[in-house]
């Protein structure tokens, strides 16, 4: 038995009203395009080589041709319609009572979409009164281009009127009515997932005859994973959760450095009509096997492949980390939530979208696989490094003269961040079960295939780094060891220090229930320096590709304490200067030399630098128990002809101590803090399917004009897009624009602005929007909306800088 709380309950009576055809905001009519007919298995055919050449592998033959060949998809009705023939007339799925009980009633798709492992209702209308003692009804629900009652994809259930059980699939008659039957179905809590066809049988036997008739409804069912039942994988116990991984429309992503950072709001939109058929097509284009498709391990890691479009497999979205971006594209600082990206999709014929980073990748992961019913969050790992041969060590050279040498290193970037989907991992040994950690972002192949996981977190932190999948990568972002080495002049290199503690710091999600951020860096690893973390990363170490060097065998000396200061830690505008600062105390009693180098760059947030900023060396001599620091300014005039819109400053110190060989390496990053935006709704009241007025408004810190300007907006249920700011954004001129959106969901929605232009971008702010089902003039006498509780706009706006 699934309880409902009272929370969902409230939940079920806001947003579609069922009663009404939902308002499909992107639907095929709308934007003029229907999801193409995949073959099944048509990629998997094309590697074996030419149809012609294929007698001898298998039996060559089209899908529309099977399912011709398989007689349970075919219509059975007697052209001479006998008296007791009993034939459907309509079939009633129940979709409001279905939907609601299913938390599923916020799905704009007109279909019935329901969760495993529970019952949903319908009833079926005949041409004359159901016998029991002559009739048997018998229902068939398929899946899949090439349904086969062998594999699982065919349903095929008798009604009876006593037997029910709660762990397989079953019809029971509930009751007769006049020419019409009620039955509960159950599913089972592993049933495959994706899309039905539902037909209906019925089977008339009199003394000398059998009539036997086949209606195949017109709609379609869609059956989802069901985090309420606890037979299902993916179950997750606690309520509050539920409504955050499952249910929540919206939600934050951290983004900056570890020494300061905060959330972009981004709109999942996992309720849009398009995003559900988006999700299944992607199963399709990844050839995923219907009977994969019960398992949550084979949905996820197959989304992380088909979100990103590297494979050239008719992914959703292309990667670019570039200082510009064609005309006509998106820079990935533009979007607000995952709706837009998957409308543009279907508009451009399922090509590639253009572009999308690291958090984008992950929003859109997000939505796809809580449309399809499995939990999910999105996690920000600051000081992420990117391990590309296998040894899950970060190297980074310099030269003799304590210059880096860009071109060897691993990147570290500033912020990385992925998904974590939870369920059970029945693959793995026990231990293994909770979140899994996979990424879409493209980075290394996993199985020849660009994607990452799932991982069990539990396994990362505990260094099992030979779990299924992916985990030395994943290991190597959060508890990699950072090795330092010198290039000599004449090509070689040695170690020269490595640090154990700079890569994994804050990793991040969103809080249950509030925007607020939570630290779950103690799920990924044990505390830096303790001995069960050190274990974990000697564990990890034996299956390394670079096990047989050394790099922990070399001890040193450290009597002079160095820590780096600055700008990094303070709220500095773009456009002012910035610093930063060494400072060291020497704790021994002896006089100690100490070289240091700052050299900073321009460097995109992924670690890679593009522009040389200035470099200065110090010579520093410090008396026993002494302290000294020094620093280098960096004046706009040094950076702002560099500056480009996602561009950071990106310092690298190196302090030697001459008489000990004591090694201090470390990075500054300062991310320009951006103007706060005001995002004003201007309407009142707001009404579901009108179009209302919001005003955007922020100064420009710059003191040179901005260029090519745009403002994005998207939220849940809202419709906007892209607008374009005529003309350019003067030198530190305040600029404020008006753009008119739709709301086509009532109840409590969240409108996202960004602001993006050449120069700039990730200007962002939001607005929390109370929509009305219909204008109070329209209102009956008495009547209560559900979400009127609060007044119709909301005023809680607020920048995200």
């Amino acid at each position: 038995m699934v309880r409902r709380s009272a929370r969902v309950r409230t939940r079920a009576l806001s947003g579609s009203d069922t009663n009404e055809s939902p308002k499909r905001r992107r639907t095929s009519e709308a934007t003029g395009h229907e999801l193409p007919v995949l073959t099944s298995r048509a990629h998997r055919n094309s590697q074996l080589g030419h149809e012609d050449d294929l007698e001898g592998r298998h039996v060559c033959m089209k899908d529309d041709e099977f399912c011709a060949q398989n007689l349970l998809l075919q219509p059975l009705e007697k052209l001479d319609k006998q008296a007791n023939q009993l034939s459907v007339i309509s079939v009633d799925l129940h979709k409001e009572e279905n939907r609601s009980n299913h938390w599923t009633s916020e799905y704009e798709i007109e279909h019935l979409v329901i969760r495993r492992g529970q019952a949903f209702e319908m009833t079926i209308s005949f041409d004359r009164n159901f016998d029991p003692e002559i009739d048997t009804i018998t229902l068939q629900l398929v899946t899949g281009k090439r349904p086969q009652e062998s594999k699982g994809s065919v349903r095929r259930l008798v009604v009876h009127k006593e037997l029910y059980h709660i762990d397989r699939w079953c019809a029971q008659l509930k009751d007769i009515g006049d020419k019409t039957a009620n039955i509960r179905i159950m599913t089972r809590a592993d049933a495959i997932v994706g899309q039905y066809g539902m037909w209906v049988e019925t089977l008339t036997k009199t003394d000398d005859t059998v009539f036997h008739v086949r209606h195949k409804c017109d709609e379609a069912v869609y059956l989802l994973f069901n985090p309420w039942v606890p037979e299902d994988d993916v179950y997750m116990e606690l309520e509050e959760e539920r409504e955050e991984y499952v249910l929540n429309e919206t939600g934050a992503i951290w983004v900056g450095n570890w020494r300061r950072f905060g959330p972009v709001h981004w709109n999942f939109g996992q309720f849009e009509d398009i995003a559900l058929d988006v999700a299944l097509y992607l199963l399709d284009k990844a050839e995923l096997a219907p009977t994969a498709r019960s398992n949550p391990v084979q949905i996820v890691r197959t989304l992380a492949a088909m979100v990103n479009s590297n494979d050239e497999d008719g992914g959703i979205l292309e990667g670019r980390w570039t200082r510009s971006y064609p005309h006509g594209s998106t820079p990935p600082t533009a979007w607000t939530g995952s709706a837009e990206i998957l409308e543009k999709f279907v508009e451009n014929d399922y090509q590639p979208v253009k572009y999308g980073q690291c958090w984008v990748f992950a929003g859109l992961c997000t939505t796809l696989a809580r449309v399809l019913g499995i939990p999910t969050r999105v996690i920000t790992n600051f000081e992420s490094a990117h391990d590309t041969d296998a040894s899950m060590t970060i190297d980074f050279h310099y030269n003799e003269d304590d210059e880096p040498v860009d071109y060897l290193n691993d990147s570290v970037w500033n912020f990385h961040v992925w998904n974590e989907s939870a369920f059970r991992r029945p693959d793995l040994p026990s231990g293994n079960d909770g979140w899994q950690a996979f990424d879409a972002t493209p980075q290394e192949v996993s199985e020849g295939v660009m994607r990452c996981g799932p991982a069990p977190v539990n396994s990362i932190k505990k260094g099992d780094v030979y779990m299924l999948y992916d985990l030395p990568f994943v290991f190597a972002e959060v508890n990699g060891d950072r090795v330092y080495w010198v290039v000599q002049k004449d090509g070689t290199m040695k170690a020269d220090g490595v640090s154990k503690h700079c890569i994994g710091k804050h990793i991040s999600t969103k809080a249950v229930g509030s925007d607020e951020r939570v630290d779950i860096t103690d799920t990924y690893k044990f505390p830096e320096g303790s001995e069960d973390e050190r274990k974990c990363v000697l564990k990890a170490n034996k299956f390394s590709s670079r096990k047989d060097h050394n790099i922990y065998d070399k001890k040193m000396e450290a009597d002079v304490s160095m820590k780096l200061t600055g700008s990094s830690n303070m709220d500095i505008l773009v456009g002012e200067d910035a610093t930063v600062t060494l400072e060291m105390a020497n704790i021994s009693t002896e006089t100690r030399t100490l070289n240091v180098v700052m050299c900073s760059k321009m460097a995109f947030y992924t670690g890679i630098t593009f522009q040389d900023i200035k470099t200065e060396k110090f010579a520093v001599t410090m008396e026993p128990k002494s302290e000294e620091k020094v620093t280098m300014i960096i004046s706009q005039k040094d950076y702002l002809d560099n500056l480009v819109a996602d561009g950071a400053i990106k310092t690298f110190v190196k302090a030697t101590v001459a008489e000990t060989q004591q090694l201090f390496v470390d990075f500054d990053v300062i991310d320009f803090v951006k103007p706060d935006m005001n995002v004003e709704v201007l309407d009142d009241p707001i009404v579901m399917n009108e179009d209302f007025e919001v005003k955007i408004s922020f100064a420009n810190p710059l003191p040179i004009p901005l260029k090519n300007c745009h403002f994005h907006a998207e939220g849940s249920a809202i419709h906007s897009h892209s607008h374009r700011h005529r003309g350019n954004i003067g030198p530190n001129k305040e600029v404020s624009a008006k753009i008119r959106v739709k709301a086509t969901r009532y109840g409590r929605r969240k409108l996202i602005v960004n602001f993006y232009s050449e120069q700039i971008s990730g200007i962002r702010g939001y607005a929390f929007i109370n929509v009305k089902k219909y204008h109070p003039k329209q209102k009956e006498e008495g009547e209560s909306e559900s979400g009127d509780e609060k007044p119709d706009v909301a005023m809680e706006t607020s920048g995200d800088n």
